[in-house]
């Protein structure tokens, strides 16, 4: 009896141990599934919301739209050859153009119009009477003219279209996903639902609850969060990830009874097992011992091993680096690598032939790696590796063979597409956290698969420097535009022969709170990155109108102003409206803004740019291209585009003072642009040598040191009125 009730305690024990780790482990793959869920709808919004804004350039290219029926006929092509379920333009005085016939209500149409002309665009999934009053996903993007709004391109799509990445087919389609607004107002179910709002149907199973506060809190401030709850009869783990649109979230779910069901497979095996044991009372402490050795290879399998390619996984890498470090004697190299654009194996040829090549991969490592050294795989197609070192030369030849041996093995079979691999290393010199050693080597992977060809790195201490600059950039420029700490300088245009001011160029500079200068080389390119140079262009532009206006007030003198405009612009169809709004509203006259648009931003989309500079010259702007010579587009540029001025760019002319070859090439490249009748700006002029050629050869106004740096607004009014 005694014997009897401790191996029944032991399987309870057993039987409870194994559904935590198995819970914890569900709650690891449902964010996981989820998140990737919710990546993929995000990206499936993303991609219709870039056709049907394709569709709007062509329909508003097409205004007027004086046959109707070839407008009509144009949406229903296009709903054919898209996803679209029906594509309509409703104009702005409310008629209505549609791929097919339907009966719409003039409260749906007006709302939907009204809405997008006041957002831009517009998501929303409601109640139609055009689809036999079933729920429709809406998507609409505002048509414009000249900056005059012309109407609204909408398309409608059943929610069907969207319900597939609403199973988690990673959970064995045990589980779902429900898209609800941060109210908790259901949007979308892959299935019909018995409420309308999440919150309020969890109140009445968890009334009262903190965790249910702390929940809608969470989502409020649009974060993830994880709970455990009752909801639509069954108790589930919830999973919350923020969408990236309309305050949108996607909540994961899969029941608590697919944990216990794992469970209760393994529990019952046991029981068996157990129950033989004791039966065969003489083999009772053989069967004991191999249910223990069973048991705890089954837990060692889900906490440390691979289940894809039974390597070590990252539990595993992190339990023994310590260990396997001290054997190297310090002497080691962190090594992370992964597949290029893995993702188009797995587009190409499926999962499973995808899953192969991550199996061969592994295979090979472990031929590759030796007893004192590790491996793991992190996820996906990422890899650790902890290996011998001694020098860079040693480890690039090692790291070169083994990628080699990586592309003969573990390509796919049957296929022309080579695996393209690229490694981060961080060499070992110090005794620090091994999180902190693997971001390090992360660091150099990014870099790493910036190159073209040997795409392996290692970690310079300067990238950490300039990612750590960059993120307190991007954490204080909100700040910064609010608080006043961009400021706008000029740097004056002048006659090369007395020197007069006829012009300036509009330039930016930030001083930070703390009186610290940061130069426009440092956050520039961030802000390109991040977008937040489309505001601060405005904010450039704004602060000329002003000035302009201030110096008509004055009755001081007024000269053509130059603002740079970043690439960003010429895609955001907002661009001339803005332009025309900031200008206007200080009663600028447009000839005094000179928009400057650089070569590259020119050249990288030549026929937006050609609608752009016709839509500015027709408001009354002149069009610089700033950095003239500085690429190789410059000639093709001037073919097909009508400027106002050219610039020279100052390392198109650096060190030509010197070089007979180059000056008759600047002095050929000036007499082509001047039959042009474009106006010539030379930048950066230094020396009097400089400007004594150029102004021999027939530039029209000089910008450099030599005749005035970049001045505040002050010295520029003080300059300029003054005469000097």
């Amino acid at each position: 009896m005694a014997a009897a009730g401790v191996i029944a305690a032991g399987v309870v024990f057993y039987w409870q141990q194994v559904s935590e780790i198995l819970a914890a482990d569900v709650k690891l793959n449902v964010a996981a599934a989820g998140k990737e869920a919710a990546s993929d709808f995000d990206r499936l919004l993303e991609t219709d919301e870039q056709v049907l804004a394709s569709l709007a350039l062509t329909v508003q290219d097409s205004y007027p739209w004086a046959d109707s029926a070839q407008l009509t006929d144009f949406l229903r092509r296009q709903t054919n050859h898209n996803y679209f379920k029906l594509l309509g333009v409703i104009t702005a005085d409310k008629k209505l153009y549609l791929s097919s016939h339907r009966n719409f209500t003039s409260a749906f149409v007006a709302d939907i119009s009204a809405r997008t002309l006041e957002q831009g665009k517009y998501l929303s999934v409601r109640q139609a009477d055009p689809l036999d009053g079933a729920d429709v996903l809406v998507q609409s993007v505002a048509l414009y003219k000249e900056g005059r709004p012309l109407g609204t391109l909408f398309a409608l799509q059943l929610p069907d279209r969207y319900q597939p990445l609403l199973t988690l087919s990673a959970m064995g389609d045990k589980g779902s996903s429900l898209i609800i607004e941060r109210s908790g107002n259901l949007v979308l179910s892959p299935r019909k639902v018995g409420f309308k709002n999440i919150f309020s149907q969890l109140d009445k199973t968890l009334p009262g609850s903190k965790e249910l506060a702390k929940l809608r809190q969470t989502v409020s401030n649009g974060k993830t969060a994880l709970i455990s709850a009752p909801l639509d009869g069954r108790t589930r783990f919830l999973y919350f990830i923020p969408l990236g649109r309309n305050g949108w979230y996607m909540v994961s779910s899969l029941p608590t009874q697919f944990v216990e069901e794992r469970a209760q497979h393994l529990a019952v095996l046991s029981l068996i097992l157990f129950a033989s044991v004791f039966a065969i009372f003489f083999s009772l402490i053989f069967y004991i011992l191999h249910m223990r050795a069973y048991s705890n290879r089954q837990l060692f399998a889900t906490a440390f091993v691979d289940n894809l390619t039974g390597a070590d996984n990252f539990n595993r890498m992190c339990e023994m680096f310590p260990q396997k470090l001290a054997e190297l004697h310090g002497r080691a190299a962190l090594v992370i690598f992964d597949i290029n654009k893995f993702k188009v194996i797995n587009d190409l040829h499926g999962y499973e032939r995808g899953n192969q090549v991550l199996q061969r991969i592994a295979q090979v490592l472990r031929e590759h790696v030796s007893p004192d050294e590790c491996f793991c795989r992190l996820s996906a197609d990422n890899f650790i590796l902890l290996l011998k070192y001694t020098d860079r030369r040693s480890l690039l030849a090692r790291l070169h063979t083994l990628n080699t041996q990586l592309r003969r093995d573990c390509t796919v079979e049957d296929s022309c597409l080579m695996i393209d691999i690229a490694f981060g290393v961080y060499e070992i010199k110090e005794e620090i956290p091994f999180y902190i050693m693997l971001d390090r080597a992360h660091l150099a992977l990014e870099k790493a698969k910036k190159m073209s060809v040997d795409k392996c790195e290692f970690y310079d201490e300067a990238d950490r420097k300039r990612i750590v600059a960059e993120k307190q950039i991007e954490n204080t420029m909100e700040d910064a535009l609010r608080h006043g700490d961009f400021a706008v300088y000029l740097q004056p245009k002048c006659d090369f022969a007395t020197g007069e001011m006829r012009g300036a160029e509009a330039l930016v500079r930030w001083q930070s709170a703390g009186g610290k200068i940061v130069r426009p080389d440092d956050f520039i390119p961030i802000f390109e990155k991040n977008g937040f140079i489309l505001r601060l262009d405005m904010f450039i532009l704004e602060e000329v109108s002003r000035l302009l206006a201030a110096w008509k007030i004055k009755g001081l003198k007024q000269v053509p102003i130059a603002v740079n405009f970043s690439r960003l612009h010429l895609n955001d169809s907002r661009y001339i409206p803005q332009m025309l709004r900031l200008v206007n509203k200080y009663g600028v006259p447009h000839e005094l803004i000179e928009v400057e648009l650089t070569e590259s931003v020119i050249f990288n989309n030549l026929e937006h740019a050609q609608n752009i500079i016709r839509q500015l010259h027709g408001n009354g702007f002149s069009v610089a291209m700033d950095d003239f010579g500085s690429g190789y587009s410059s000639l093709n540029v001037l073919k097909d585009l009508q400027f106002d001025s050219i610039k020279l760019d100052k390392e198109f002319l650096r060190g030509f003072e010197h070089n007979p070859h180059a000056q008759k090439v600047i002095k050929g490249a000036v007499a082509m642009i001047k039959t042009l009748g474009i106006k010539i700006v030379a930048e950066g002029v230094e020396t009097r040598e400089q400007a004594d050629f150029l102004q021999g050869i027939g530039c029209n106004l000089a910008q450099g040191y030599l005749f005035a740096k970049p001045l505040t607004i002050t010295d520029f009014e003080h300059r300029l009125n003054s005469g000097v």
